[in-house]
């Protein structure tokens, strides 16, 4: 199994929207793809270098294509967030299929005293949400409203 060196590549690139973010994504693989956007959601929140992984867990979406299972598995980890009160600070894509994700998720519970949070993402939007194949592997482009 290939495991992603953070400091040895950029995992995404911010791109300017109209009052959101936009995170673009290029990756040889689509596992390679969903994880560095989970990187890159949990990268914008706070500073993800920093989260330890004092848990881990399994969690699962379903969706109708591939850019509502990738907006669908973002807004679940979002969750995990907003209402478990964790911090991610690793994805391990177990299994990902057309229309259902498996992952493997590790990180700690939010302490505002250790972690500050550089941006509040509020959703993760549908607008120019993109998931395509490319020669070199995948890519896409997901937009967050901070």
């Amino acid at each position: 199994m290939k495991k992603h060196i953070f400091l040895n590549r950029m995992r995404y690139k911010l791109v300017p929207h109209t009052a959101d973010m936009g995170i673009k994504l290029a990756n040889q693989t689509l596992k390679g793809l969903f994880e560095d956007a989970a990187f890159a959601l949990f990268d914008i929140l706070t500073d993800i270098k920093k989260i330890k992984p004092q848990f881990r867990k399994e969690i699962s979406v379903q969706a109708v294509d591939i850019e509502e299972l990738l907006n669908t598995f973002l807004g679940k980890l979002l969750e995990e967030f907003t209402v478990e009160n964790n911090l991610i600070s690793k994805v391990e894509i177990q299994n990902l299929e057309d229309k259902k994700l498996t992952a493997i998720i590790s990180g700690e519970p939010y302490n505002p005293q250790k972690y500050s949070i550089k941006i509040e993402i509020k959703a993760i939007t549908f607008n120019d949400l993109y998931v395509k194949k490319t020669k070199t592997g995948y890519e896409a482009q997901v937009i967050l409203d901070v």
